[in-house]
């Protein structure tokens, strides 16, 4: 009896803090990790030729519905684009794996693919390679991630990392507390909701960062700011091409391992809006890179300014898609590479 009453207490005490982080506008979120990661990368080795794998970065995670990618082609949707990280030591990966037999769809980057860069990729990279040749520790490693991964996605109070008392403190008696713009899926996929920051300032700050651009002097208005950061975009270096060739040949030698053993790559260009779209024709110009080095590399291509159901969507920081678009995205991005015969339905 005494067991029974303190668990309807502790059900209690739960449920009031859900429905107070909920009436918040608080939502439940999982912890990206590389137990995370490495548990979608066993996915893409087992499913073979049925896996859709995504690779590259944030624009993958945010812009690509799963659920309507699987009800679209007939696939396995894998997410294993990493934010703020570069695709190739991910293909890398994938290459290596004889495993690995399906579509392989690439976030492209701008800039020259650089085989050694150090990034959160190549920890997650090396964590699913110890996991592989590990001993029976990492099995309770993965059971671990995975229930920490269930908790996550079923409790607000354990949104973004956080426990029921963080939560409590910094999140429902905390009378600034603002809900997360920005959800991780239990899958790795990402939705944002633009409508839940602030905006032009949210945009300014996107497009400063995406063109490495340091803070401006403080501007009367919004027009002001606008015409400052064009200023300093059409003053922006190209970046180098150094090691072009060269590196697009190592992309080649990935692409060719995959699709020898009947697997396809796809390097796809994301949408971008504004003056992050304005800042990459500076820095990366379609001419001088996308133009070179996917034909280098082999692979095939997709630049969503050449697809008419594509070249409209909007980014409202100027780099990823809001939530409310990625379905109609995914589809829409699904039909042209079907239309190419790049993706078969159910093959």
């Amino acid at each position: 009896m005494p067991f029974c009453t303190g668990l309807a207490l502790l059900l209690l005490v739960v449920g009031m803090l859900e429905g107070a982080l909920a009436a918040r506008g608080f939502r439940a979120t999982v912890v990206d990790s590389p137990a995370l990661w490495a548990r979608e990368r066993q996915r893409a080795s087992e499913a073979g030729s049925h896996a859709l794998i995504l690779v590259g970065a944030s624009r993958a995670q945010l812009d690509i519905d799963l659920g309507a990618l699987a009800d679209a082609t007939g696939k396995q949707p894998v997410q294993l684009a990493i934010d703020g990280s570069s695709y190739v030591s991910v293909l890398a990966d994938l290459a290596a794996d004889d495993r690995v037999s399906g579509t392989v769809i690439v976030d492209y980057q701008g800039g020259v693919p650089n085989p050694d860069f150090q990034d959160a990729s190549m920890r997650y990279v090396e964590y699913w390679r110890h996991r592989e040749h590990a001993d029976t520790t990492y099995d309770f490693q993965r059971m671990e991630a995975a229930l920490a991964a269930w908790r996550q996605a079923a409790l607000r109070s354990y949104a973004d990392g956080a426990g029921p008392f963080a939560a409590l403190v910094s999140r429902v008696l905390a009378p600034r507390a603002t809900p997360q713009y920005l959800v991780t899926l239990p899958g790795r996929s990402r939705d944002a909701d633009y409508s839940r920051v602030p905006m032009p300032a949210f945009y300014y700050q996107r497009v400063m960062r995406n063109a490495g651009i340091e803070g401006l002097p403080a501007l009367p208005d919004y027009a002001a700011v606008d015409r400052a950061l064009e200023d300093r975009i059409h003053g922006l270096p190209q970046a180098s091409t150094a090691k072009l060739a060269e590196n697009a040949g190592l992309l080649a030698q990935m692409v060719q391992r995959i699709e020898g053993r009947g697997g396809k790559v796809i390097f796809v260009m994301f949408p971008r809006s504004g003056l992050v779209r304005a800042a990459d024709d500076v820095i990366y110009p379609r001419a001088v890179f996308w133009d070179r080095i996917v034909p280098l590399a082999g692979g095939k291509g997709l630049y969503y300014a050449d697809e008419p159901s594509l070249r409209d969507f909007t980014c409202p920081d100027g780099s990823h898609l809001d939530v409310r678009d990625k379905r109609r995205f995914t589809l829409a991005l699904a039909k042209a590479l079907q239309a190419r015969g790049w993706v078969s339905k159910g093959t």
